[in-house]
């Protein structure tokens, strides 16, 4: 396998943020500004909770999530944020926040990093689309096999699960 150099995922380190039961958008996006800072580019449902747990809560509810989207949707029209969709295979509409992927507007569209404290489902498509042209690149002739094994083991992951297989497709399937 070729030598991939991957960027260490920053952890945000939480702090008390205001409860996003009554949070006004300004709160909202001084605490989802500074997750960002560090984990972004990410998909929206994981800023959510990231964002939510320091606030608080144990679970998003229905009126909380709708909270949180209109103000990463408003601070996306303020040009704040970008928000790109992703046709995710964990995903049956896009008006799912896990197919938004959020970022500040200063910051790098796609950031190959380690997988940190990230499961393999929220890692952006386009993280792992840029992660295959890397070995691609560094060996044409790599198969989808080999490339899945190699990312597994950029990752630290030892099994080629249902989920992993699923994303690694869509992701040949949407970007090649």
């Amino acid at each position: 396998m070729s030598r991939i150099d991957l960027s260490p995922y920053k952890e945000w380190t939480p702090r008390p943020v205001a409860d996003p039961r009554r949070a006004g958008p300004a709160q909202f996006m001084d605490g989802m500004a500074e997750i960002l800072a560090d984990q972004g580019p990410m998909q929206a449902l994981h800023l959510f909770q990231t964002y939510g747990k320091a606030g608080g809560l144990m679970k998003i509810t229905a009126s909380v999530r709708t909270r949180f989207e209109r103000v990463i949707l408003q601070a996306a029209k303020d040009g704040a944020v970008i928000i790109e969709k992703e046709n995710d295979s964990e995903v049956d509409d896009e008006k799912d926040p896990r197919a938004w992927i959020v970022r500040l507007a200063d910051q790098e569209r796609v950031q190959m990093r380690t997988l940190g404290s990230r499961s393999f489902a929220e890692v952006p498509l386009s993280e792992l689309a840029a992660l295959v042209l890397e070995l691609r690149c560094a060996d044409e002739f790599m198969g989808k096999e080999e490339i899945a094994r190699s990312i597994l083991s950029l990752y630290g992951l030892q099994k080629l699960t249902a989920l992993v297989q699923r994303r690694l497709d869509r992701v040949f399937k949407e970007y090649f």
